[in-house]
């Protein structure tokens, strides 16, 4: 099984406390990997176990050196909801810097549409991908993925589904002038 989960900002170097998760992990029969850190310092992972009772297991190994600010089981499917809700929810994690998961909502909408709402949407997860990256620290790697997104954030409306297609698009080339990624909301 798979779970999503991010833990609060440790109080030691970011290098200790994922040797230190990783260490408890394993010591419970899971594997914490994919490490991403958000801009505040907290820690995403992915982490595998046999059974729910494992991640349980590895929950309350865990809990006494960090809280967590969230758990996901990922073998669950995600409700079908109306296409305004996603988006919403999108919006949501992207502004929670869940870029993974806001990445994985709107390439459910995109599967679905053509034309110049199929490419927006392309170059909405290709920042979301951005983020993910950089999380990693692929910094080199994330503004090659935030240069590919510039590419595609055209849309002939101020506003698509919630989202300010012009302060989206000034915002990644912002960052790519810059040379660096900064967190903004959408």
């Amino acid at each position: 099984m798979r779970f999503l989960v991010r833990l609060l900002p440790p109080s030691h170097s970011r290098d200790e406390f994922l040797a230190s998760v990783r260490a408890l992990a394993k010591s419970g029969g899971a594997e914490a990997r994919n490490p991403k850190w958000t801009s505040y310092g907290a820690l995403e992972l992915d982490v595998f176990c046999p059974t729910r009772n494992d991640f349980d297991l590895f929950v309350s190994i865990v809990r006494p050196i960090s809280e967590f600010e969230f758990t996901r089981d990922l073998s669950v499917a995600p409700p079908q909801k109306p296409e305004a809700e996603l988006f919403a929810e999108a919006r949501a994690l992207f502004n929670a810097e869940r870029y993974w998961e806001s990445h994985e909502v709107l390439e459910g909408i995109w599967r679905q549409k053509q034309g110049a709402e199929k490419r927006y949407l392309q170059g909405l997860i290709l920042v979301c991908a951005a983020y993910v990256h950089e999380q990693k620290g692929e910094t080199n790697v994330a503004l090659g993925v935030l240069d590919r997104a510039a590419r595609q954030l055209e849309y002939p409306e101020p506003t698509y589904d919630g989202f300010d297609v012009d302060e989206v698009k000034s915002r990644v080339e912002k960052m790519l002038s810059d040379g660096r990624l900064s967190v903004f909301p959408v």
